[in-house]
């Protein structure tokens, strides 16, 4: 009976220490793919222009307030958002500024990166939850 009770113990603890990717993370993710694209078929992409961030910024800091904060001054509030509601997400806002260190930095001034077509800027808007998403999966 004591060995029984260990083992489940044992099953219990491990699974606390490795958890399993939250569905409802992916989910939400790949909505907001999903939105992004929809955006992007609405939007001139090579004559909009956008402050961007450098390429794996979120190496040192987590951009998605500066994402959102373009997103928000540029395009009208009723297209982006669902895209805004899926990346506002507590579950994906936690995945999407994970990078395994538990402090991460803030980001320089939004409006001091350079402005580069909104191509650009969706690429990288992309990039950045597709990140989140192969985390969540690994």
């Amino acid at each position: 009976m004591k060995l029984v009770v260990f083992c489940l113990f044992a099953v219990f603890c491990s699974s606390l220490a490795s958890p399993v990717p939250t569905k409802g993370g992916v989910r939400l993710l790949k909505e907001a793919i999903r939105f992004l694209d929809d955006l992007k078929d609405k939007v001139e992409l090579n004559t909009q222009m956008l402050n961007t961030l450098p390429q794996n910024i979120e190496d040192s800091c987590c951009p998605l307030k500066c994402f959102q904060d373009n997103l928000k001054s540029h395009f009208n509030s009723k297209d982006i958002k669902r895209l805004s509601n899926s990346l506002n997400s507590t579950i994906t806002a936690t995945h999407l500024c994970s990078s395994g260190n538990d402090t991460m930095l803030q980001c320089t001034d939004c409006d001091s990166h350079p402005r580069e077509n909104a191509g650009i800027f969706f690429k990288r808007l992309e990039s950045f939850v597709e990140k989140a998403i192969s985390r969540l999966i690994e």
